[in-house]
């Protein structure tokens, strides 16, 4: 793995993670900004393009896809049918498996959206080059993959914390947790 260290800065606004948070926080009020005259957020709109891309499938395959916990897209899903843009089979029928599927009026509202999307997108693009834009594209999807790799690893995380400085990090520890991330056993 190359060391990357040599060179970096030590202040937050030059941190790659800071320039991600950055283009996170601008989007969504970009997002907002641009759902606000349909009555949507990003999230309803996210659920929406979501089911245009795959069909038909069930909420835990969408809560999967757009990084919602199923917990949390219970009340999106409610208000969208409600809406009459999804429908979803009666309650009593198995909740993991009753598909979620657009209504005509949920695809024509996805064109509509899917058209916006790529607008705004566009428009924030716009100085870049099509060769800058795809590779932009590709290091953030490996920057991404390297995220989520270690977000999975909760060992390396620790091992990690723990080369951090130990000194100070023991400085500021409360008293009642361990030192670094908690580990979760896989016995």
């Amino acid at each position: 793995m190359p060391n990357r260290s040599a060179g970096r800065s030590d202040k937050i606004s030059d941190r790659t993670m800071n320039f991600i948070h950055r283009i996170r926080i601008a989007t969504g009020e970009a997002v907002t900004t641009m759902l606000a005259d349909l009555g949507l957020n990003g999230t309803l709109a996210l659920i929406v393009e979501t089911l245009d891309e795959t069909g038909p499938v069930s909420a835990a395959e969408i809560a999967r896809r757009t990084l919602v916990t199923r917990q949390a897209l219970t009340d999106p899903l409610n208000e969208l049918q409600r809406r009459g843009f999804v429908d979803r089979p009666p309650v009593n029928a198995n909740a993991h498996t009753r598909p979620v599927a657009l209504t005509d009026e949920g695809r024509a509202l996805a064109e509509t959206l899917r058209e916006r999307m790529h607008l705004i997108e566009d428009r924030a693009i716009s100085d870049m080059t099509a060769e800058e834009v795809a590779t932009l594209r590709s290091l953030l999807a490996r920057y991404a993959s390297g995220w989520e790799q270690l977000a999975a690893d909760s060992s390396e995380l620790a091992s990690i914390a723990n080369k951090a400085r130990p000194e100070s990090a023991a400085r500021v520890r409360s008293p009642d947790r361990p030192a670094g991330p908690t580990v979760r056993s896989t016995s």
